[in-house]
């Protein structure tokens, strides 16, 4: 390669620790570097990481108990103990990476233990950074060989000193999402492209990547009940979420839109009036950028609950238990223009420019330094 290299080691459990390591990756690209990105687990054990893919994203819709205690429970557990468990885990393939590109610097998107462990027993000087990507902290993200944490509040931040992080290894950076969040859009080239009046108020429902936002027909059908809605509802790479929501846009064609995973999602949350959805870290980041109103469906106990009672408590978003409670969510914000001015002060408030920037910019200033020199440079 011709320019400097870096990994970016990340996993697919959930979509979000890969959109933050591709938003990485083109930040790193743009300052003259050939990254690399690596789903370590996937590429070790490929058989093993599908199974336990898929377990993972049926706990969303079947195993929410198992996923409680499974989250609440290792968090009791001590955090040296969780990464001492998973330090062997992909030492195999990193090293092929490490040999084979070199790296300045590595990030991770996702707690891969490896990778710290790796580098202090082989010696190599190849510093390692974490970007958190929720608004809360577990401790199976903390290890004491990690040399800067990139975090997405100060209210992480103190978790992390409160597991002896020390705070000069520790930025507030936000969450890394895609620029297009953060340029000016022209909401009429969208109103046109998925023919919306902007005349009427605009919900969007967003299932996420993989379509497990639970009881989303009820939801939808609730909506359409209000002649003055218009609904957006974004299915992802859930097949069956989208066959079963299909009737609806023949039985509402002038309001209501089906649409499957999209990639220009910016354009439909700067149109959205609000949105309705699960509360992952990045999706949070992206409403927050463009201050749209929120409403949490039905979050998750784990990350999806915690993130969910960060951004409630700054008055950022409404967290609702129910289709019932989240359709008066939604006709409290659409009526109460008080209530949704103060939601997007809140969103503003929460939300950090050019995070991509400010880590990548740290990580390349480090490496320069004289005391930091990798083995291969």
């Amino acid at each position: 390669m011709s320019g400097p290299t870096t990994l970016i080691l990340t996993a697919r459990y959930g979509s979000g620790h890969l959109k933050a390591a591709n938003v990485l990756f083109h930040e790193l690209q743009q300052k003259g570097f050939e990254p690399v990105i690596s789903d370590l687990f996937g590429e070790s054990y490929p058989a093993f990481s599908t199974i336990t893919q898929s377990l993972f994203m049926k706990s969303f819709s079947y195993g929410s108990s198992f996923y409680k205690w499974f989250y609440y429970g290792t968090n009791k557990l001590n955090s040296k103990g969780l990464s001492q468990f998973s330090r062997y885990l992909g030492r195999k393939r990193l090293l092929e990476l490490i040999h084979e590109h070199q790296p300045n610097f590595i990030i991770l998107t996702f707690p891969l233990h490896a990778a710290p462990f790796l580098i202090k027993k082989a010696q190599y000087s190849i510093p390692t950074y974490t970007v958190i990507t929720d608004y809360c902290l577990h401790p199976y993200w903390i290890n004491p060989l990690i040399d800067h944490y990139f975090v997405g509040s100060e209210s992480v931040k103190s978790s992390l000193l409160k597991y002896k992080i020390a705070e000069n290894r520790i930025t507030v950076s936000g969450i890394p999402i895609r620029p297009e969040f953060e340029m000016p859009i022209h909401k009429e080239t969208f109103y046109q492209k998925y023919n919306i009046s902007p005349q009427k108020k605009v919900i969007t429902v967003l299932s996420g990547a993989f379509g497990v936002l639970k009881n989303v027909k009820e939801l939808c059908q609730l909506l359409l009940n209000h002649p003055d809605f218009q609904i957006i509802a974004i299915s992802g790479y859930n097949e069956n979420l989208y066959e079963l929501l299909m009737p609806l846009t023949l039985l509402f064609p002038k309001s209501f839109r089906l649409l499957r995973y999209v990639e220009d999602i910016q354009g439909l949350f700067a149109i959205s009036d609000c949105i309705i959805t699960k509360p992952g870290g990045i999706t949070l980041t992206e409403a927050a950028a463009l201050q749209v109103p929120l409403i949490l469906h039905n979050p998750l106990p784990g990350q999806e609950g915690e993130n969910a009672v960060c951004f409630s408590r700054k008055g950022a978003a409404l967290v609702s238990r129910s289709v019932i409670e989240s359709v008066e969510h939604v006709k409290t914000l659409l009526q109460n223009k008080e209530k949704t001015q103060n939601m997007k002060k809140a969103l503003k408030n929460t939300f950090i420019q050019l995070s991509a920037s400010t880590i990548i910019d740290h990580a390349i200033e480090q490496v320069r330094q004289p005391a930091c020199k990798t083995l291969y440079r």
